[in-house]
């Protein structure tokens, strides 16, 4: 039978046959052993891999806390063009007034603006001058490409609790329909171009300040502060004043307004809607600081008569809040991956599954009665495609798709990913001169278990992703043995497949270190 030396079979061991324990084994590093009775090798093993399209993935923040929502068009030529959208709730604000007496005059409220805001992810530069310049993170595509931004009333109904089983929390997948073709947009379509100077957004404001019938405007400056009160990049949408001042402003003493679950039913949230042939695509963290709103600009003003006694400039902010989710509308690919290439994207893009031992070939292993070693499997990149390691995964992922009891499937972690993480690995390998180079699993628990024929291990496909934050087995110490289907990485990466004769030998293959009995 296959055997697995670690530090309890060598402690075995040597309580076994003391006296020669020291000189007969010696443990380096990765339980490779080194002596007189054992001779070690090494064998390379081919996989199968099917690429598959993913179709949807988790999406909403009911069941997972998620730190991008993705907003945009990005259109790379050797993986699906992706055009993500954002659906969310606004939160609830109480004791909201659009009228107001006092004693010495009449109060006259007025609307002036209405701005969707999102703050973009941003890193400083630096400060000169008593000015802080910003980089935007992460952004894919081409900026300097409008994509096209649409702001409509979602009128689907965003229940955290499954309609057919209250008992159990909803989930709303990234290919999910949501109702609703009223758009808000001030002008129809706002044309997103992302800049790191975009920290002020400026628009004319009526002067009210000596008479109500002044038609006389002035430039008025929106800002994004942090929490250290510097001025941040954000997204600023210009909403319709007529189509918000119904929905909003002249509802803020009535019903739909009266209790948060009212609320909720009354105006079920924003679709953000992106659409286009190419662009670019941005994160946005929707926790964050400053928060992402939708902000009311209102003049309150005091008169007597005709005489304006004072004017105040205030404003209400609805925050983007309560349930959320991504969508994922993907395209095609404008060139299909090489022959003997295959694909990995993440959000609903592609994973692929890799075969990598069959019975058949473990009762061959088992027999040859090794020690073993290690055990890694890699997946090296093409680099003609891929040369800039920026744009690509930084990390994929490797789990398992085992058969359930009730005839489906149950996504699993490999022991690896939680007994050694940091040899389990995945991460991007890059060469001397930084180009992206490969991506390396080491599974020898998972291979040894196998070859010792342990309960629950099997032979079912492998399954190769894009790394997500929620593939993480381990958080606060609570081991999570099932994987999740979330997945917001939009970065693709073009792999070579296990074909000898095309990739020779960078092609995806399973090497298995051991050592055997001389």
């Amino acid at each position: 039978m296959i055997r697995r030396i670690g530090v309890l079979g060598i402690s075995l061991l040597c309580l076994a046959t003391i006296t020669s324990c020291e000189k007969d084994f010696s443990e380096v590093g990765t339980n490779v052993i080194n002596n007189d009775k054992f001779e070690t090798g090494e064998i390379l093993l081919d996989v199968k891999i099917t690429p598959i399209d993913t179709k949807n993935v988790q999406a909403d923040n009911i069941n997972a806390t998620i730190s991008d929502y993705w907003l945009g068009v990005y259109n790379n030529p050797n993986a699906e063009k992706i055009e993500a959208s954002i659906i969310s709730q606004l939160g609830y604000l109480s004791g909201l007034k659009n009228k107001e007496n006092v004693t010495d005059g009449d109060t006259i409220f007025n609307l002036d603006k209405v701005i969707l805001k999102i703050p973009y992810q941003a890193t400083s530069k630096g400060t000169t001058n008593g000015i802080t310049t910003f980089k935007l993170d992460s952004v894919l595509g081409n900026p300097n490409i409008a994509t096209s931004i649409q702001v409509f009333q979602n009128e689907t109904y965003l229940n955290t609790l499954n309609p057919s089983d209250p008992s159990k929390r909803n989930t709303f997948f990234s290919d999910s329909e949501y109702l609703g073709n009223t758009i808000l947009n001030e002008d129809g379509v706002y044309e997103m171009k992302p800049k790191a100077t975009d920290t002020t957004f400026i628009f004319d404001r009526i002067d009210r300040s000596s008479s109500l019938t002044n038609t006389t405007t002035y430039k008025y400056t929106v800002k994004a502060e942090n929490s250290q009160k510097l001025k941040v990049p954000f997204l600023a949408i210009p909403l319709d004043l007529a189509k918000m001042k119904t929905l909003f402003w002249d509802k803020f003493e009535n019903g739909e307004f009266a209790s948060k679950e009212a609320f909720d039913n009354y105006f079920r949230g924003l679709k953000i809607m992106a659409t286009g042939n190419d662009g670019s695509l941005v994160p946005l963290n929707l926790a964050a600081s400053p928060t992402p709103s939708v902000d009311f600009y209102y003049t309150k003003s005091v008169v007597d008569g005709t005489t304006v006694k004072d004017t105040i400039q205030k404003e209400y902010s609805f925050p983007l809040a309560g349930v959320r989710n991504s969508i994922y509308k993907m395209t095609p690919a404008a060139n299909p991956a090489p022959a003997n290439n295959f694909v990995i994207q993440g959000t609903a893009g592609r994973i692929a599954e890799v075969e990598i031992l069959d019975e058949t070939k473990v009762q061959e292993l088992k027999s040859n009665n090794w020690l073993i070693n290690d055990a890694s499997l890699t997946f090296y990149i093409n680099q003609t495609i891929n040369n800039d390691a920026n744009v690509i995964p930084q990390q994929l992922f490797l789990y398992q798709n085992k058969k359930n009891e009730a005839g489906g499937i149950s996504p699993t972690q490999l022991t690896d990913a939680y007994v050694d993480p940091a040899s389990f690995s995945g991460v991007l390998k890059k060469t001397d001169d930084n180009t992206p180079e490969k991506y390396t699993f080491r599974i020898t628990d998972y291979i040894s278990k196998l070859l010792s024929s342990e309960e629950n291990t099997t032979t079912d496909p492998l399954v190769l992703k894009v790394y997500n934050p929620t593939d993480a087995p381990v958080v606060n110490n609570v081991l999570t043995t099932s994987v999740k289907s979330y997945n917001w990485n939009p970065r693709a990466v073009t792999l070579l497949d296990g074909n000898e004769t095309t990739n020779g030998t960078k092609r995806a293959v399973l090497k298995i270190s051991y050592s055997k009995e001389k």
